[in-house]
């Protein structure tokens, strides 16, 4: 595997301009860096335009950052995210919503069942700084039942934390589980071990002067 197949560029940053948006994204048209980004639900539809016609799938977060909206607001934004263009979403969910609220994440999954199969890839994406690490070995099996397959973790995360999660999540979740975890930028050696530990995604905000190029074993 190359680093450019396991990174996911995030641009979701609330203050990037357009044309930083704009100079960002051809970019990788031109240069076909790596093969997803995420980027603010207002900019799905214009990253669809500048990415025309690479196969760089264009991502985006809903219900975000903290994943407390209801469960209608969840499926508007999800749904409307897919009909702008959206490969993928990211659904931010509460922890306490998650583990706790067995009624409301039944409504939840009825939901979004629906919509995954109309439109397309449902990742569920989790504020790490929500989740001791009690919540952190309840979730996977919380997951399990609900037979939701990918979890991203973090923010801008430390490559120690985000270390000692793939250490926890690669051991409690096994082959089953993929893992998602975001830093605000990491070098090869730590991407290396990160996949060493069983994660299968890395999102980064900057790629920096990161290899893509570089294996990874």
């Amino acid at each position: 595997m190359k680093v450019s197949e396991l990174v996911s560029l995030r641009l979701v940053a609330p203050d990037m301009k357009d044309w930083e948006l704009k100079d960002t994204l051809t970019k990788l048209r031109q240069e076909n860096l790596v093969q997803e980004v995420v980027v603010l639900p207002t900019n799905v539809r214009r990253a669809k335009q500048l990415l025309a016609p690479t196969a760089i799938k264009i991502g985006t977060v809903v219900d975000y950052p903290l994943g407390s909206g209801t469960v209608a607001k969840k499926a508007f934004e999800a749904g409307h995210a897919f009909q702008e263009g959206a490969d993928f979403i990211e659904l931010s969910v509460n922890s306490y919503t998650l583990l706790e609220q067995a009624t409301l994440v039944a409504q939840l999954e009825d939901t979004l069942r629906g919509i995954a199969v109309t439109w397309g890839e449902i990742r569920t994406r989790v504020a790490a700084e929500q989740l001791t690490e009690i919540k952190k070995l309840a979730i996977l099996p919380r997951m399990g039942e609900l037979g939701w397959k990918c979890l991203v973790l973090d923010e801008g995360a430390s490559v120690a934390d985000a270390l000692h999660d793939a250490e926890t999540f690669s051991f409690d979740g096994g082959e089953k589980l993929q893992l998602q975890l975001n830093l605000t930028e990491a070098s090869v050696t730590v991407l290396r071990d990160l996949v060493k530990n069983g994660v299968t995604r890395v999102g980064v905000e900057d790629l920096g002067d990161l290899d893509l190029s570089a294996e990874l074993g």
